[in-house]
């Protein structure tokens, strides 16, 4: 027998094994998350320009993570009373713990920008200022705590596509 570390693998196991069949509602619920997810824009810091990169600044990821987590805590406090209990409700609150570290470096680089805004504003210098506000060290976390979202997103996809 399998043993679950945590909710997301206690789900994933449940999903695999059959032991989670995941209703109507959670279902829904799964899809409005997917679905809202995809409608958040990528914000940009008040006078930053466009990234010329298609992948965008860094500073965007943080904003849209940030954003992620409000969206899934939302829909977890609109929810719960419905799925008490569920391992739907259980992922999206997973999900948005595991950004939470993430959103003090969103008020971080808020602070920083106002205070500190690069002149010119040129992609070069945004760049600059990116790396100078989040070290290689800081940019390293933030990929581990994205993998994990995807991790969780995986989990939830497979939830959502089941029936």
């Amino acid at each position: 027998m399998t043993h679950a570390v945590d909710v997301v693998e206690a789900a994933a196991i449940a999903l695999h094994q059959g032991s989670w069949i995941p209703s109507g509602d959670e279902r829904a619920l799964g899809q409005a998350f997917f679905s809202h997810r995809a409608a958040l824009e990528q914000r940009l810091l008040p006078g930053m320009p466009a990234s010329q990169d298609p992948q965008g600044w860094v500073t965007q990821h943080v904003l849209w993570l940030q954003d992620a987590a409000a969206l899934a805590d939302q829909l977890v406090a609109q929810w719960y009373a419905y799925l008490p209990g569920s391992y739907m409700t259980a992922l999206l609150a997973a999900y948005a713990d595991r950004i939470r570290p993430v959103l003090p470096l969103a008020a971080r680089l808020h602070e920083s920008w106002e205070a500190e805004r690069p002149e010119p504003l040129t992609q070069e210098t945004v760049a600059w200022w990116e790396e100078w506000h989040m070290p290689a060290a800081e940019r390293k976390q933030l990929d581990e705590l994205t993998h994990q979202t995807i991790i969780i997103g995986s989990v939830l996809v497979t939830a959502v596509g089941d029936n």
